[in-house]
């Protein structure tokens, strides 16, 4: 055997093969040997076909077999011996096979990439952290006080203000299909029209209407149509807000009175908000490092990557009723492509700076971290038995991951001055638009859009080109090319690019330690996590 490498990029490499005409031969002789007592051709006892009837009648699956054995054979060993290590199964895009002759295949691979690190020691960052004030507070226990609303039935009533009517709503708009709506819940406001015309109606009573919506509506699809409305009243309930005060906070905990439940609620949120904050720092960290350590991911990797997200997506969907089938993959792929390659180069990039400082993990962290979690979860079975069944799915190899990318991060933290920023409600809640708009693509700083709809330089006047000239051309007093044609034809279509909505998150995440009191939301940062930690690969 004899191997050749090409380098196609710094992760992609292509190796060359050549396997000896006697070896080939060899491996055909025991591919029909092993085929021949296994195949039924008539007029032949099994196995006493002969050769050469076999070859003709299941060349396919014989040359199919003889080529991938040697492949298997003899390509982890060419690469290995050409000096590189494949991280992705073989991509065959030659293969010259025929018995009698040298077999010739070559072969496409992923390697891992070469991280050279960048001075990650004393890094200067800022933890930027939403301040827990007695507003949040008081905002907060406003939310528990209204999920803690009763709906109470009322006997005998009509529609009426401040009164919860459940309804089944078919609406006809003028020159459109008609919509049914089932049970549809409806905090009654006599000053809205439709809500005016249930005023007076009992339950169970069913009504006739019509509306028009007004030229100037924000729908421009209803505006200035007529709907027909056909109403039924199911049900009538009045909302029972309690009372914020010492007999709430007993209802909702072991509290001794209100203060004790802001105390705990408090704690709870400031817990919260460090949560979130050191987070936001870590994305920050790998941002920076990131930004200065460039370097190419394996494309096999970044499918994986990929595979993952979709394989939690589909389950996300099937949870909401949906068929996952329905579901355009590849443009999902598509928006998800950067994330992925994030995610891909963070775990290289992070487990460069591990084995650079030797961190490990102690298995007895690791067997901590399964029985919190099995406690948590209340998991019965023995714990040997349990950790067992973790490591035959991989999950031990992704807690120690986890643990590690945890300790790595905590590393570089020793090490960086940070400068803590304490946000008002109004700041944080600026903070958080600006990361989703970044998230989603949409501009957000001048220059950002490059003069696109949404940008700053959206309406600015700069003129058309004087031309848009051929590759290569060069522009002189002697040019003979139709400039104002070309620059009519080169126009750019500009279009905004449109929105994607996210798909939640369904990785099952380590769940936070049972609080005293059931948070709706510790902070509003709570509502969009960021900096996904991504997993430091094995060492």
């Amino acid at each position: 055997m004899s191997a050749t490498l090409h380098h196609q990029s710094p992760t992609r490499k292509t190796v060359e093969v050549t396997v000896p005409a006697a070896e080939v031969a060899a491996t055909f002789n025991d591919v029909v040997a092993k085929i021949a007592p296994k195949v039924r051709i008539p007029g032949f006892r099994p196995g006493k076909a002969p050769r050469p009837v076999l070859m003709q009648k299941y060349a396919r699956e014989i040359q199919s077999d003889v080529a991938q054995q040697l492949v298997e054979k003899h390509f982890w060993k060419a690469a290995q011996e050409a000096g590189t290590l494949p991280i992705s199964h073989p991509s065959i895009e030659k293969l010259d096979l025929k018995e009698g002759t040298d077999a010739v295949f070559r072969a496409q691979y992923d390697v891992a990439p070469e991280v050279l690190l960048p001075d990650y020691k004393g890094m200067s960052l800022t933890k930027k952290k939403r301040a827990i004030d007695e507003a949040t507070v008081a905002e907060h226990l406003e939310g528990l006080r209204q999920r803690a609303t009763k709906f109470l039935p009322v006997e005998d009533a009509v529609v009426a203000t401040g009164l919860v009517a459940t309804c089944d709503i078919r609406v006809k708009p003028q020159g459109l299909k008609a919509q049914e709506y089932k049970d549809q819940a409806l905090e009654i406001d006599g000053t809205r029209p439709f809500d005016a015309e249930l005023i007076g109606m009992k339950a169970d009573e069913k009504k006739s209407f019509t509306l028009s919506h007004p030229t100037d509506d924000a729908n421009t699809v209803l505006a200035g149509k007529t709907l027909s409305y056909d109403v039924q009243v199911k049900d009538l309930r009045r909302k029972e807000v309690p009372v914020l005060g010492d007999e709430f906070a007993k209802d909702l905990g072991d509290f001794a009175d209100l203060e004790a439940l802001k105390v705990a609620v408090a704690k709870d949120l400031e817990e919260a908000s460090e949560r979130d904050a050191v987070s936001r720092l870590h994305a920050s960290m790998l941002d920076t490092l990131l930004d200065a350590a460039p370097f190419e991911v394996p494309r096999s990797m970044v499918g994986l990557q990929l595979d993952d997200y979709c394989q939690e997506f589909a389950q996300h969907v099937a949870r909401q009723g949906m068929d996952p089938k329905k579901v355009n993959w590849q443009a999902y792929r598509q928006y998800r492509q950067n994330e992925a390659e994030r995610a891909v180069r963070s775990g290289y990039l992070l487990q460069a700076i591990g084995n650079a400082e030797a961190i490990e993990v102690p298995e007895a962290d690791i067997d901590a971290e399964i029985r919190t979690f099995m406690t948590e979860n209340k998991v019965l079975q023995p714990f040997e038995a349990f950790k067992a069944e973790l490591d035959r799915r991989g999950n031990v190899t992704e807690v120690k991951g986890r643990l590690r990318t945890d300790r790595i991060f905590n590393h570089l933290l020793t090490s960086a001055k940070i400068a803590e920023e304490l946000l008002d409600k109004a700041a944080f809640e600026a903070l958080v638009e600006l990361e989703r708009k970044r998230e989603a693509g949409i501009p957000v700083n001048r220059f950002d859009a490059g003069g696109l709809e949404g940008g700053d330089l959206e309406g600015q006047e700069g003129g058309e080109p004087a031309a848009v000239a051929p590759v290569g051309h060069v522009h002189g007093p002697d040019c003979d090319h139709d400039h104002a044609h070309e620059a009519e034809e080169a126009k750019p279509k500009m279009k905004a690019a449109k929105k994607v909505e996210k798909a939640e998150e369904a990785e099952e995440k380590a769940q936070e330690k049972p609080k005293k009191v059931a948070k709706a939301k510790e902070v509003e940062a709570e509502d969009k996590p960021k900096a996904k930690k991504t997993t430091a690969a094995k060492k």
